[in-house]
């Protein structure tokens, strides 16, 4: 399971389970019924469902019993019991709780055994009401991490990473989130039990590529950072980055406009409907319909895609060129001839000769590569759409897209 989806989870259900808290007013007990239906309420906004068998309290400290939790199209999950610490009322009728303790988790799934240890959360704030009217009212934590997490297949370790962490910084305004996120020690096995090692075309797969590469596992590091600013509804994805050893560092950011409240709100209203119809066939489709529509209310405002050299390319020149007979210099230097005719299929003279300096720049000394695309102005999603129906060419232009190499 893709740890990001992993993390995803837990942190859907931790939230859930911060509700089962009571109040922390100088002379009353904390009411865990009335902290609970807040949280259940904030849950509720995207059509999930939370529950649990019982909740025990003790002065600011919270055990929620047998949490789990439930979401759209997805098999309930169990989380187990969780710990609330320094869980206090605020005067708005919300509640904080300095920290959150879950149980180590196992669980299988699709064949995979899947194993995650020390998860915790602190600075959670649930709000009193939950009407998207603004930052405050949504559910808010300033960190979120776990500890070691493997997956088995077959017994056998297939992926593993000494933990993840993530912190959530909130502007004093409540207008914007920065998230900064960092994957930590990340090991994947080459040799995964029941895959296979041909195509059906009966070429190599991945996994056997990289063995004859000369790796004898996939590993590195995740870094992500990303802006939102709630009243413009800007996404600035910063960095979405991976690092491999002896590979490379494959990087992706992008910014966008119009994820404002309201459309959060839109989106979480389709997908709450698609939730409570029986036919959940026919639900998906249509939240699915609903949710291209909303899509419609995005702005493009640019995107860029790179890849730095750790000695890929090298040995992918040597291995590819051994099977032809070549050495990895004549391999390269023949791609460097065929780069261009296959680049002026695209009919584009000006990003044609982009692709040719680029990639004879890289061959010649490998280093990265970079596809950018930033427009004059932000570009309706409707309007990319339909210009790439009508000529795909002419998103050249419309994008400005370029290709430079060894940039970085």
């Amino acid at each position: 399971m893709p740890v990001q989806s992993l993390s995803s989870r837990l942190f859907s259900t931790s939230l859930v389970a911060v509700g089962f808290s009571f109040s922390a007013l100088p002379a009353l007990a904390l009411d865990g019924d009335d902290f609970a239906t807040k949280l259940a309420n904030v849950m509720g906004q995207g059509g999930g469902r939370m529950s649990f068998s019982a909740v025990e309290v003790e002065d600011d400290e919270v055990i929620v019993r047998s949490a789990r939790l439930s979401a759209p199209g997805q098999p309930e999950f169990t989380l187990g019991d969780i710990t609330f610490e320094g869980v206090q009322e605020l005067d708005d009728g919300g509640y904080t709780a300095e920290r959150a303790d879950f149980q180590d988790i196992e669980f299988e799934q699709d064949g995979a055994r899947v194993t995650v240890r020390d998860i915790g959360m602190t600075g959670l704030t649930v709000p009193a009401t939950s009407d998207f009217g603004s930052l405050d009212s949504l559910l808010f934590y300033s960190s979120f991490s776990t500890g070691p997490v493997d997956v088995e297949i077959q017994n056998q370790d297939v992926f593993s990473t000494e933990g993840m962490s993530m912190r959530v910084d909130r502007s004093d305004d409540l207008a914007s989130y920065n998230m900064l996120m960092s994957v930590s020690s990340i090991r994947i096995a080459l040799d995964i039990p029941g895959f296979p090692k041909v195509d059906p075309q009966g070429n190599p797969t991945p996994g056997e590529v990289m063995k004859s590469l000369g790796y004898e596992e996939v590993a590195g590091d995740l870094t992500f950072n990303a802006l939102w600013d709630a009243e413009t509804g800007e996404i600035d994805v910063r960095e979405y980055a991976l690092s491999l050893d002896e590979i490379g560092r494959f990087s992706i950011s992008f910014a966008i406009t119009g994820y404002t409240l309201e459309l959060i709100e839109a989106m979480a209203d389709a997908q709450k409907k698609a939730f409570e119809n029986p036919d959940q066939e026919a639900a998906q489709k249509a939240a699915g319909i609903a949710m291209l529509g909303l899509m419609q209310q995005l702005d493009f405002v640019s995107a860029s895609l790179s890849f730095e050299d750790y000695s890929l390319t090298e040995r992918l020149l040597d291995y590819y060129g051994s099977r032809q007979g070549l050495s990895g210099d004549q391999l390269s230097q023949g791609l460097k001839a065929m780069i261009p005719l296959t680049a002026g299929q695209l009919g584009v003279p000006a990003l044609q000769k982009q692709i040719a300096a680029a990639a004879n720049a890289y061959l010649d000394n490998p280093g990265s590569l970079t596809l950018s695309v930033k427009p004059s102005e932000p570009l309706p999603f409707p309007m990319i759409m339909g210009a790439g129906m009508g000529d795909p060419r002419s998103l050249v232009d419309l994008l400005n897209v370029e290709v430079e190499a060894n940039t970085r």
